[in-house]
């Protein structure tokens, strides 16, 4: 399995299935409790990387995955309340959209950086 697909999957369970465990989360301040969400991304990227990397490069990816989750993801929320967006609204999902292809656009850079 190439580091790039395995990634998108760990995006897919983390923010998919883990996320749903989670209550409460403010991801519209900055800081916030919704970095335990930004950790668990940061933190399965680094277990993910673990297995292509070495330990320095795979902490480099992890630490890269968690910033880049905390901004796109309080970008977002910023932006769907900044405009009134509705969930489930067209335009909300627009914003999951270029939320989602943020994401996969950091996955490739970090690939890119490991390789």
């Amino acid at each position: 399995m190439s580091f790039f697909l395995a990634l998108l999957i760990k995006h897919a369970f983390i923010d998919l299935a883990v996320q749903a465990y989670l209550k409460d989360i403010d991801k519209k301040s900055y800081f916030s409790n919704a970095h335990i969400h930004y950790l668990q991304h940061g933190t399965a990227t680094l277990v993910v990387a673990i297995f292509f990397l070495p330990y320095d490069l795979a902490l480099l990816c992890g630490l890269i995955d968690y910033i880049a989750h905390w901004h796109i993801d309080f970008g977002k929320h910023r932006i769907n309340t900044a405009f009134n967006i509705k969930t489930r609204s067209k335009s909300w999902w627009w914003t999951n959209a270029i939320d989602a292809a943020l994401h996969f656009l950091t996955y490739y850079i970090i690939v890119q950086i490991a390789f």
